[in-house]
């Protein structure tokens, strides 16, 4: 009898669990404390809906579902998407997708904060092209930090090639907890992504140029992601201008956007078109202090800097430490490493590491911090919690200027 029912239970939860998907993904855009896009690829099955709840459901009973927003065939990936509004802030939500053969394991993610009074953690970075080993090791480092959202500045592949996709997606699932927590990714385009199609395949971005905005914590933080691969005039210039000038009320606005103006590496040209384009719209928002750029895989921070036509300036900029913005980046997520060779008067500190960015926004500042993720074994996972809090054993770079780059506010 006991075998008989211990052979019906298997029975079941097999019934219950034949959704076959994979590589399932959380983005966000617009106002992240309300708006959600799901994304996986449906290996098999036919009809999927996704079903969600904000509690952990008990055999697969979600009190809410919605049909696809949008699919396509792209990279190899038969990839389905769902757009989730009117969410409930700084909530988990979970999720199954159901198909004709059954349920999907159960995910879940968070919505962000929606007052500007609650400190957000974010990590930035990009370009994990082509070590695989590498970029799993940065990956499993995000699931420990729990970050409310990745800031992901392009390349993901070296080739855009449909097998090195479906590794970096087979990569990109170390990120989400065995628990089925999923990070949400706030996805750039890079200069190996060939065409701003694959972005909109691949994570469905809103804008088929592949820039937009995401919006955190209430009043706290809006990102303004732009495409350094498209003409940085006209249309993008005006998008940008009309973004940080809607959002001039936040306490904080960061551009996020894939080839530096500035590379500190030798042999990378520089950014005439985005200096001329982007920077004097940076510099007529006091609440832009900071900007995340890659593309050359190297590890930089610089002091305040602005724009300027000083002889004493160096590659354009000086230093001001009252109205500048601090520029971080340059891409060292996998991507092969390259020396910091090009040095620049305003640089606070570069070198060749693989690393990341971990971000601390509150109304008072933002800390960052670079995270040396090659021990990432060694460390011990956070929490909603403690996501704040040095775990134990961390590893973070300490150059001659200090560990921390704290931004402040401009003084009225």
């Amino acid at each position: 009898m006991k075998k008989f029912i211990c052979f019906i239970l298997v029975t079941l939860l097999t019934q219950i669990t034949l959704a076959e998907v994979q590589f399932v993904r959380v983005m966000f855009y617009g106002n992240a404390s309300n708006r959600a896009v799901i994304g996986w690829d449906q290996v098999s099955g036919e009809n999927p809906i996704l079903h969600f709840d904000t509690v952990r459901p008990f055999d697969f009973e979600f009190s809410q579902s919605q049909s696809i927003t949008t699919k396509n065939n792209a990279k190899g990936m038969f990839n389905h998407f769902v757009h989730l509004e009117n969410l409930l802030p700084n909530q988990a939500y979970y999720f199954s997708i159901k198909d004709d053969k059954g349920f999907s394991k159960v995910y879940y993610f968070y919505t962000a904060p929606n007052v500007n009074s609650e400190q957000l953690s974010f990590i930035g970075g990009g370009d994990s092209r082509t070590r695989s080993s590498v970029r799993r090791l940065a990956n499993q480092m995000v699931e420990k930090l729990k970050p409310h959202a990745v800031l992901f500045a392009g390349d993901y592949t070296g080739f855009d090639t449909q097998k090195e996709w479906l590794q970096w997606f087979t990569d990109w699932e170390l990120t989400t907890g065995t628990d089925g927590r999923i990070i949400p990714i706030v996805p750039t385009r890079g200069n190996h992504e060939k065409t701003n199609k694959v972005m909109v395949d691949i994570f469905d971005v809103p804008c088929k140029r592949a820039y937009y905005s995401t919006q955190f914590g209430g009043s706290l933080f809006n990102v303004v992601v732009l495409n350094s691969e498209i003409w940085k005039g006209g249309a993008q210039t005006w998008f940008l201008n009309s973004e940080l000038k809607e959002h001039a009320d936040f306490n904080w606005q960061m551009p996020m956007y894939h080839r530096p103006m500035r590379p500190h590496v030798s042999h990378k040209k520089e950014m005439q078109t985005q200096y001329r384009n982007f920077v004097p719209v940076f510099e007529k928002y006091k609440n832009v202090r900071l900007a995340l750029e890659c593309d050359s895989h190297t590890c930089k921070s610089t002091w305040p800097i602005l724009k300027s036509k000083d002889k004493l300036a160096d590659e354009g900029f000086v230093r001001d430490d009252k109205k500048g913005i601090v520029y971080i980046g340059e891409g060292c997520w996998g991507a092969p490493p390259r020396a910091a060779d090009d040095l620049k008067s305003w640089t606070r500190d570069a070198e060749m590491n693989d690393s990341f960015k971990w971000i601390f926004v509150s109304k008072e500042k933002i800390d960052v911090r670079t995270v040396l993720y090659s021990n990432v074994n060694e460390v011990q996972a956070l929490s909603n919690k403690t996501r704040f809090s040095l775990p134990d054993n961390i590893l973070i770079w300490n150059p001659s200027n200090g560990s921390v780059v704290t931004v402040l506010p401009i003084e009225n």
